[in-house]
């Protein structure tokens, strides 16, 4: 595994040292199945920051570890990487246990540091719970937005950044997400999955060009919007339906064919305006769907 954040290549020496310049009493074990080290520390706490791609903390889960390591003790140790050219160590596991302790007043964590190259990997694969779209698009956008400022020549269609953002498309629709935080991710990822691939071309040409699906994405959702407020006003009440106007209007649906972003959305945008322009002709069809949908 190549080194994906970093910003150079370094001995597994170099490291180890770097990090025993860092900290006192570290232990070294081998992680049983890569066979990587795994180095066991304690980290003062302002060494510590969490990893930006970390949902929104709960409060109540915070308060509930304090009491539990204020009875038991803290025995599950963060998990780590330390950043590359840097005093920093990101907590890529622990987060709520890491607040629990600044609450407690406890100086020095311990912690499990692993390699660098496996940080980003873990924060897709290590998830206390399954994220939703939304959370995957914010996390997908966040990643590539770090690649593009730190390798801007790398191509957007190199595996390892594919690998990081988990789906490329998850990444368009972080940028929507930006602008429209109740745009519907779920209802548009069926047809993202068959037509939005990575560029050809570095990270630092390719944003923009995303940038610019976004905002098609981001119209399209307007349209949508618009229809199901005049399907409402006719009489179309379901939590569905923005999901099945998406998909009536999808000339892919269920095709297991290699399509092309701009011509795919064309044909959605004029579907789109035949709705808007004539909601009554479609009722029964939306309505129908929405009920199915529901149903199952």
């Amino acid at each position: 595994m190549s080194e994906l954040f970093d910003t150079k290549k370094e001995k597994k020496e170099d490291k180890v040292e770097d990090i025993k310049r860092l900290l006192k009493n570290i232990y070294i074990i081998k992680e049983p199945y890569k066979g990587y080290d795994l180095i066991v520390s304690e980290i003062p706490v302002e060494n510590l920051e969490v990893v930006v791609y970390q949902r929104k903390p709960s409060k109540p889960h915070v308060k509930n570890l304090a009491k539990s390591i204020s009875t038991v003790g803290f025995v599950v140790p963060l998990v780590v990487a330390k950043k590359p050219d840097e005093d920093k160590f990101i907590i890529l596991d622990g987060q709520h246990r890491y607040l629990a302790c600044l609450d407690l007043g406890i100086k020095k964590i311990p912690s499990v540091i692993i390699p660098w190259d496996y940080a980003t990997l873990m924060i897709n694969l290590n998830i206390e719970k399954q994220p939703n779209i939304k959370e995957k698009a914010y996390v997908a956008l966040r990643i590539y937005n770090e690649l593009v400022d730190m390798f801007p020549d790398k191509p957007e269609t190199d595996d390892e950044v594919l690998q990081s953002v988990e789906e490329i498309h998850y990444v368009t629709m972080g940028m929507v997400y930006e602008h429209e935080e109740k745009f519907s991710g779920s209802a548009w990822d069926p047809i993202l999955k068959k037509a939005d691939w990575p560029f050809d071309m570095p990270l630092k040409e390719a944003k923009p060009k995303r940038e610019e699906r976004a905002k098609l994405l981001q119209e399209l959702h307007i349209i949508v919007k618009e229809i199901v407020q005049k399907l409402k006003e006719i009489g179309v009440q379901h939590p569905f339906v923005y999901k099945e106007v998406v998909s009536h209007a999808n000339p892919i649906k269920r095709k297991r064919v290699i399509v092309e972003f701009d011509e795919v959305i064309s044909q959605i945008r004029e579907n789109l305006e035949k709705m808007r322009e004539n909601p009554e002709e479609f009722k029964e069809i939306v309505a129908a769907q929405a009920e199915s949908e529901y149903l199952e």
